[in-house]
């Protein structure tokens, strides 16, 4: 009983000083700054004014859906997914659930053409400015003018 006391005393303090390795700087990752942090929620009033959806990997998140709405309106959501289907290969894709917006907490579920689903829910939603989609390649730049 006493040695079980003082093993469980350690093993709260945690490893002395002797035992940790010392950390390397060099070993560090530098931290990854997410320029959509503190942007408001974004929502979308009527699913169906979705009229083209793109879903790609980032870096920093593992499934990124960038939808557009009229008027070349760009949102961006992160999304959490499980499902035998992987997103990047669908073709279309209809919001779940009772309301008929789509925001933080939609689970959207994903279409292929073999008939897999991907089920996947939707963490954030942020709206986009006209500059991060052309950024982000999603709009084409506009044409020079002639003249």
């Amino acid at each position: 009983m006493l040695i079980s006391l003082t093993m469980l005393l350690a093993a709260s303090i945690g490893p002395t000083a002797e035992q940790t390795p010392a950390a390397n700087p060099a070993d560090a990752k530098p931290a990854v700054v997410d320029p959509y942090a503190g942007r408001p929620s974004a929502r979308i009033m009527l699913s169906r004014q979705v009229r083209n959806f793109v879903v790609r990997r980032e870096e920093d998140s593992d499934r990124v859906v960038y939808l557009e709405t009229a008027r070349s309106t760009w949102f961006r959501g992160e999304m959490i997914c499980r499902g035998g289907g992987d997103p990047r290969d669908a073709k279309s894709f209809r919001s779940a659930g009772h309301s008929n917006g789509i925001e933080s907490g939609t689970t959207l579920i994903f279409y292929d053409l073999s008939r897999e689903t991907s089920n996947c829910t939707l963490v954030s939603l942020v709206s986009l400015t006209p500059e991060e989609a052309l950024e982000l390649k999603l709009v084409r730049p506009p044409k020079a003018k002639k003249g």
